[in-house]
């Protein structure tokens, strides 16, 4: 080869380009950021920079970011479902219910936590319970009861399920019962609303009356929030009356009667099965009361009142446990301080900054325990409707006759 001509470099071999990988987009933004705070703090000036082809300003820039981050944080703390975990001392618990646990679900309204509620299905799942109890406003006032529906088949009927409905859910009962001219339907088909039916299909009981629930010898009552001193032998009494009356007036054609007949009915059938399970009560069993909203203190000392042997005859004696929901925890919490708000027009100040012993969790009135349920969602009328430092959470209960050691040093 000649030596004038010069030999040309190797070529060099191009690596291929790196595969852009999560961490690769985060360590750009970052240094995005970086050049960011460092322009504005060198050059002392709001400048301008480009971010995903648009100007943004710095201040701009940091508040998307500062959104950015407060809308993960809802969005994670308003998925997060969590379990809180209690043991509730009952004075008198027989010893066969002694380590009972209930699960309690509050305010779901309508709300799906993954599909067919896998987020739940996936913590119900590795829960133990004896029984299920649902404290109303699981369908929400959109009337769709599918997440509801979605729930009870996670709950599969591996125990019994018992419900109330809440302020925001339908009616259970229809505005105008079902027309039977074929009489096929049951009386409950004729007055019960569709959600409820559906509820009832999935293996669910609407606690319309009082139900028992027996080990051994000894019984546990879950009764609804309508039997708090309430008078079972006179309601019954007039009821019967009622639907005497109404009976009377279908004969010479009034129509009021005979779409009022079949309602009537219904309540009479209800209360009088609450009249003869009475008769079977005695003073060793439990009474758990559930109720959506929490009746109010006054009350609940009412029916502590001591009952004269006539009187045991028709009134149920004081709960022993009250179960209710409706507050939703609070929905807006701030470490430190709680709720700002519950809906409750019967607390002071209208629910505006309540005492944190009524918004969730266990307390006692008398010799009532109270236990609120932080719930699920919140209610259909807030304001801004998501939690804010308060995670939804189910509730496993567990019942116990026996004080701690604390109690007895």
């Amino acid at each position: 080869m000649p030596e004038n001509i010069k030999k040309k470099p190797p070529v060099k071999k191009r690596r291929p380009p790196k595969k852009r990988t999560f961490w690769n987009k985060v360590w750009n933004l970052i240094k995005r950021l970086n050049n960011f705070t460092t322009a504005a703090h060198e050059d002392n000036v709001q400048r301008e920079y480009h971010l995903f082809g648009r100007k943004v300003t710095f201040v701009g820039f940091m508040a998307l970011i500062f959104i950015a981050l407060f809308l993960i944080v809802l969005a994670m703390n308003d998925r997060s479902v969590s379990t809180d975990h209690e043991s509730i001392i009952i004075t008198g618990l027989p010893k066969e219910f002694e380590g009972y646990k209930i699960l309690h679900i509050s305010d779901l309204q309508g709300k799906n936590f993954g599909q067919d509620q896998s987020a739940l299905n996936r913590i119900i799942g590795n829960l133990s319970y004896d029984a299920v109890v649902i404290t109303g406003d699981m369908v929400g006032e959109s009337g769709d009861p599918t997440a509801f529906y979605a729930l009870l088949d996670v709950l599969n009927s591996r125990k019994p399920v018992y419900f109330i409905a809440g302020d925001n859910d339908p009616s259970p009962l229809l505005d105008q019962a079902r027309d039977n001219a074929s009489q096929t339907l049951t009386l409950n088909q004729m007055v019960l609303s569709d959600w409820v039916l559906g509820a009832q299909e999935r293996g669910a009981i609407l606690l319309n009356s009082p139900q028992k629930i027996t080990k051994g010898s000894s019984n546990i009552w879950l009764l609804p929030d309508t039997f708090l001193n309430l008078d079972i032998a006179h309601a019954v009494e007039l009821l019967k009356e009622e639907m005497e009356q109404e009976k009377e007036s279908m004969l010479i054609g009034i129509e009021e009667s005979m779409q009022a007949l079949p309602f009537t009915s219904y309540r009479y059938q209800s209360m009088l099965k609450a009249e003869e399970n009475l008769l079977t009560y005695n003073a060793h069993d439990i009474i758990i009361m559930l109720s959506h909203e929490i009746p109010t203190d006054s009350q609940i000392y009412v029916s502590q009142d001591s009952l004269t042997q006539e009187e045991l005859k028709s009134y149920y004696p004081a709960p022993d446990l009250i179960l209710s929901g409706h507050f939703c925890g609070g929905e807006w919490r701030v470490p430190g301080i709680g709720a700002f708000h519950i809906p409750s027009n019967m607390s002071a100040r209208y629910g505006w900054f309540p005492n944190q012993d009524y918004v969730s969790g266990e307390r006692s009135v008398g010799g009532t325990v109270v236990y609120t349920s932080p719930g699920l969602s919140v209610s259909d009328d807030t304001l801004l409707p998501f939690r804010l430092m308060n995670p939804p959470k189910i509730t496993l209960i567990t019942l116990t006759g026996e004080l701690p050691a604390s109690f007895l040093d």
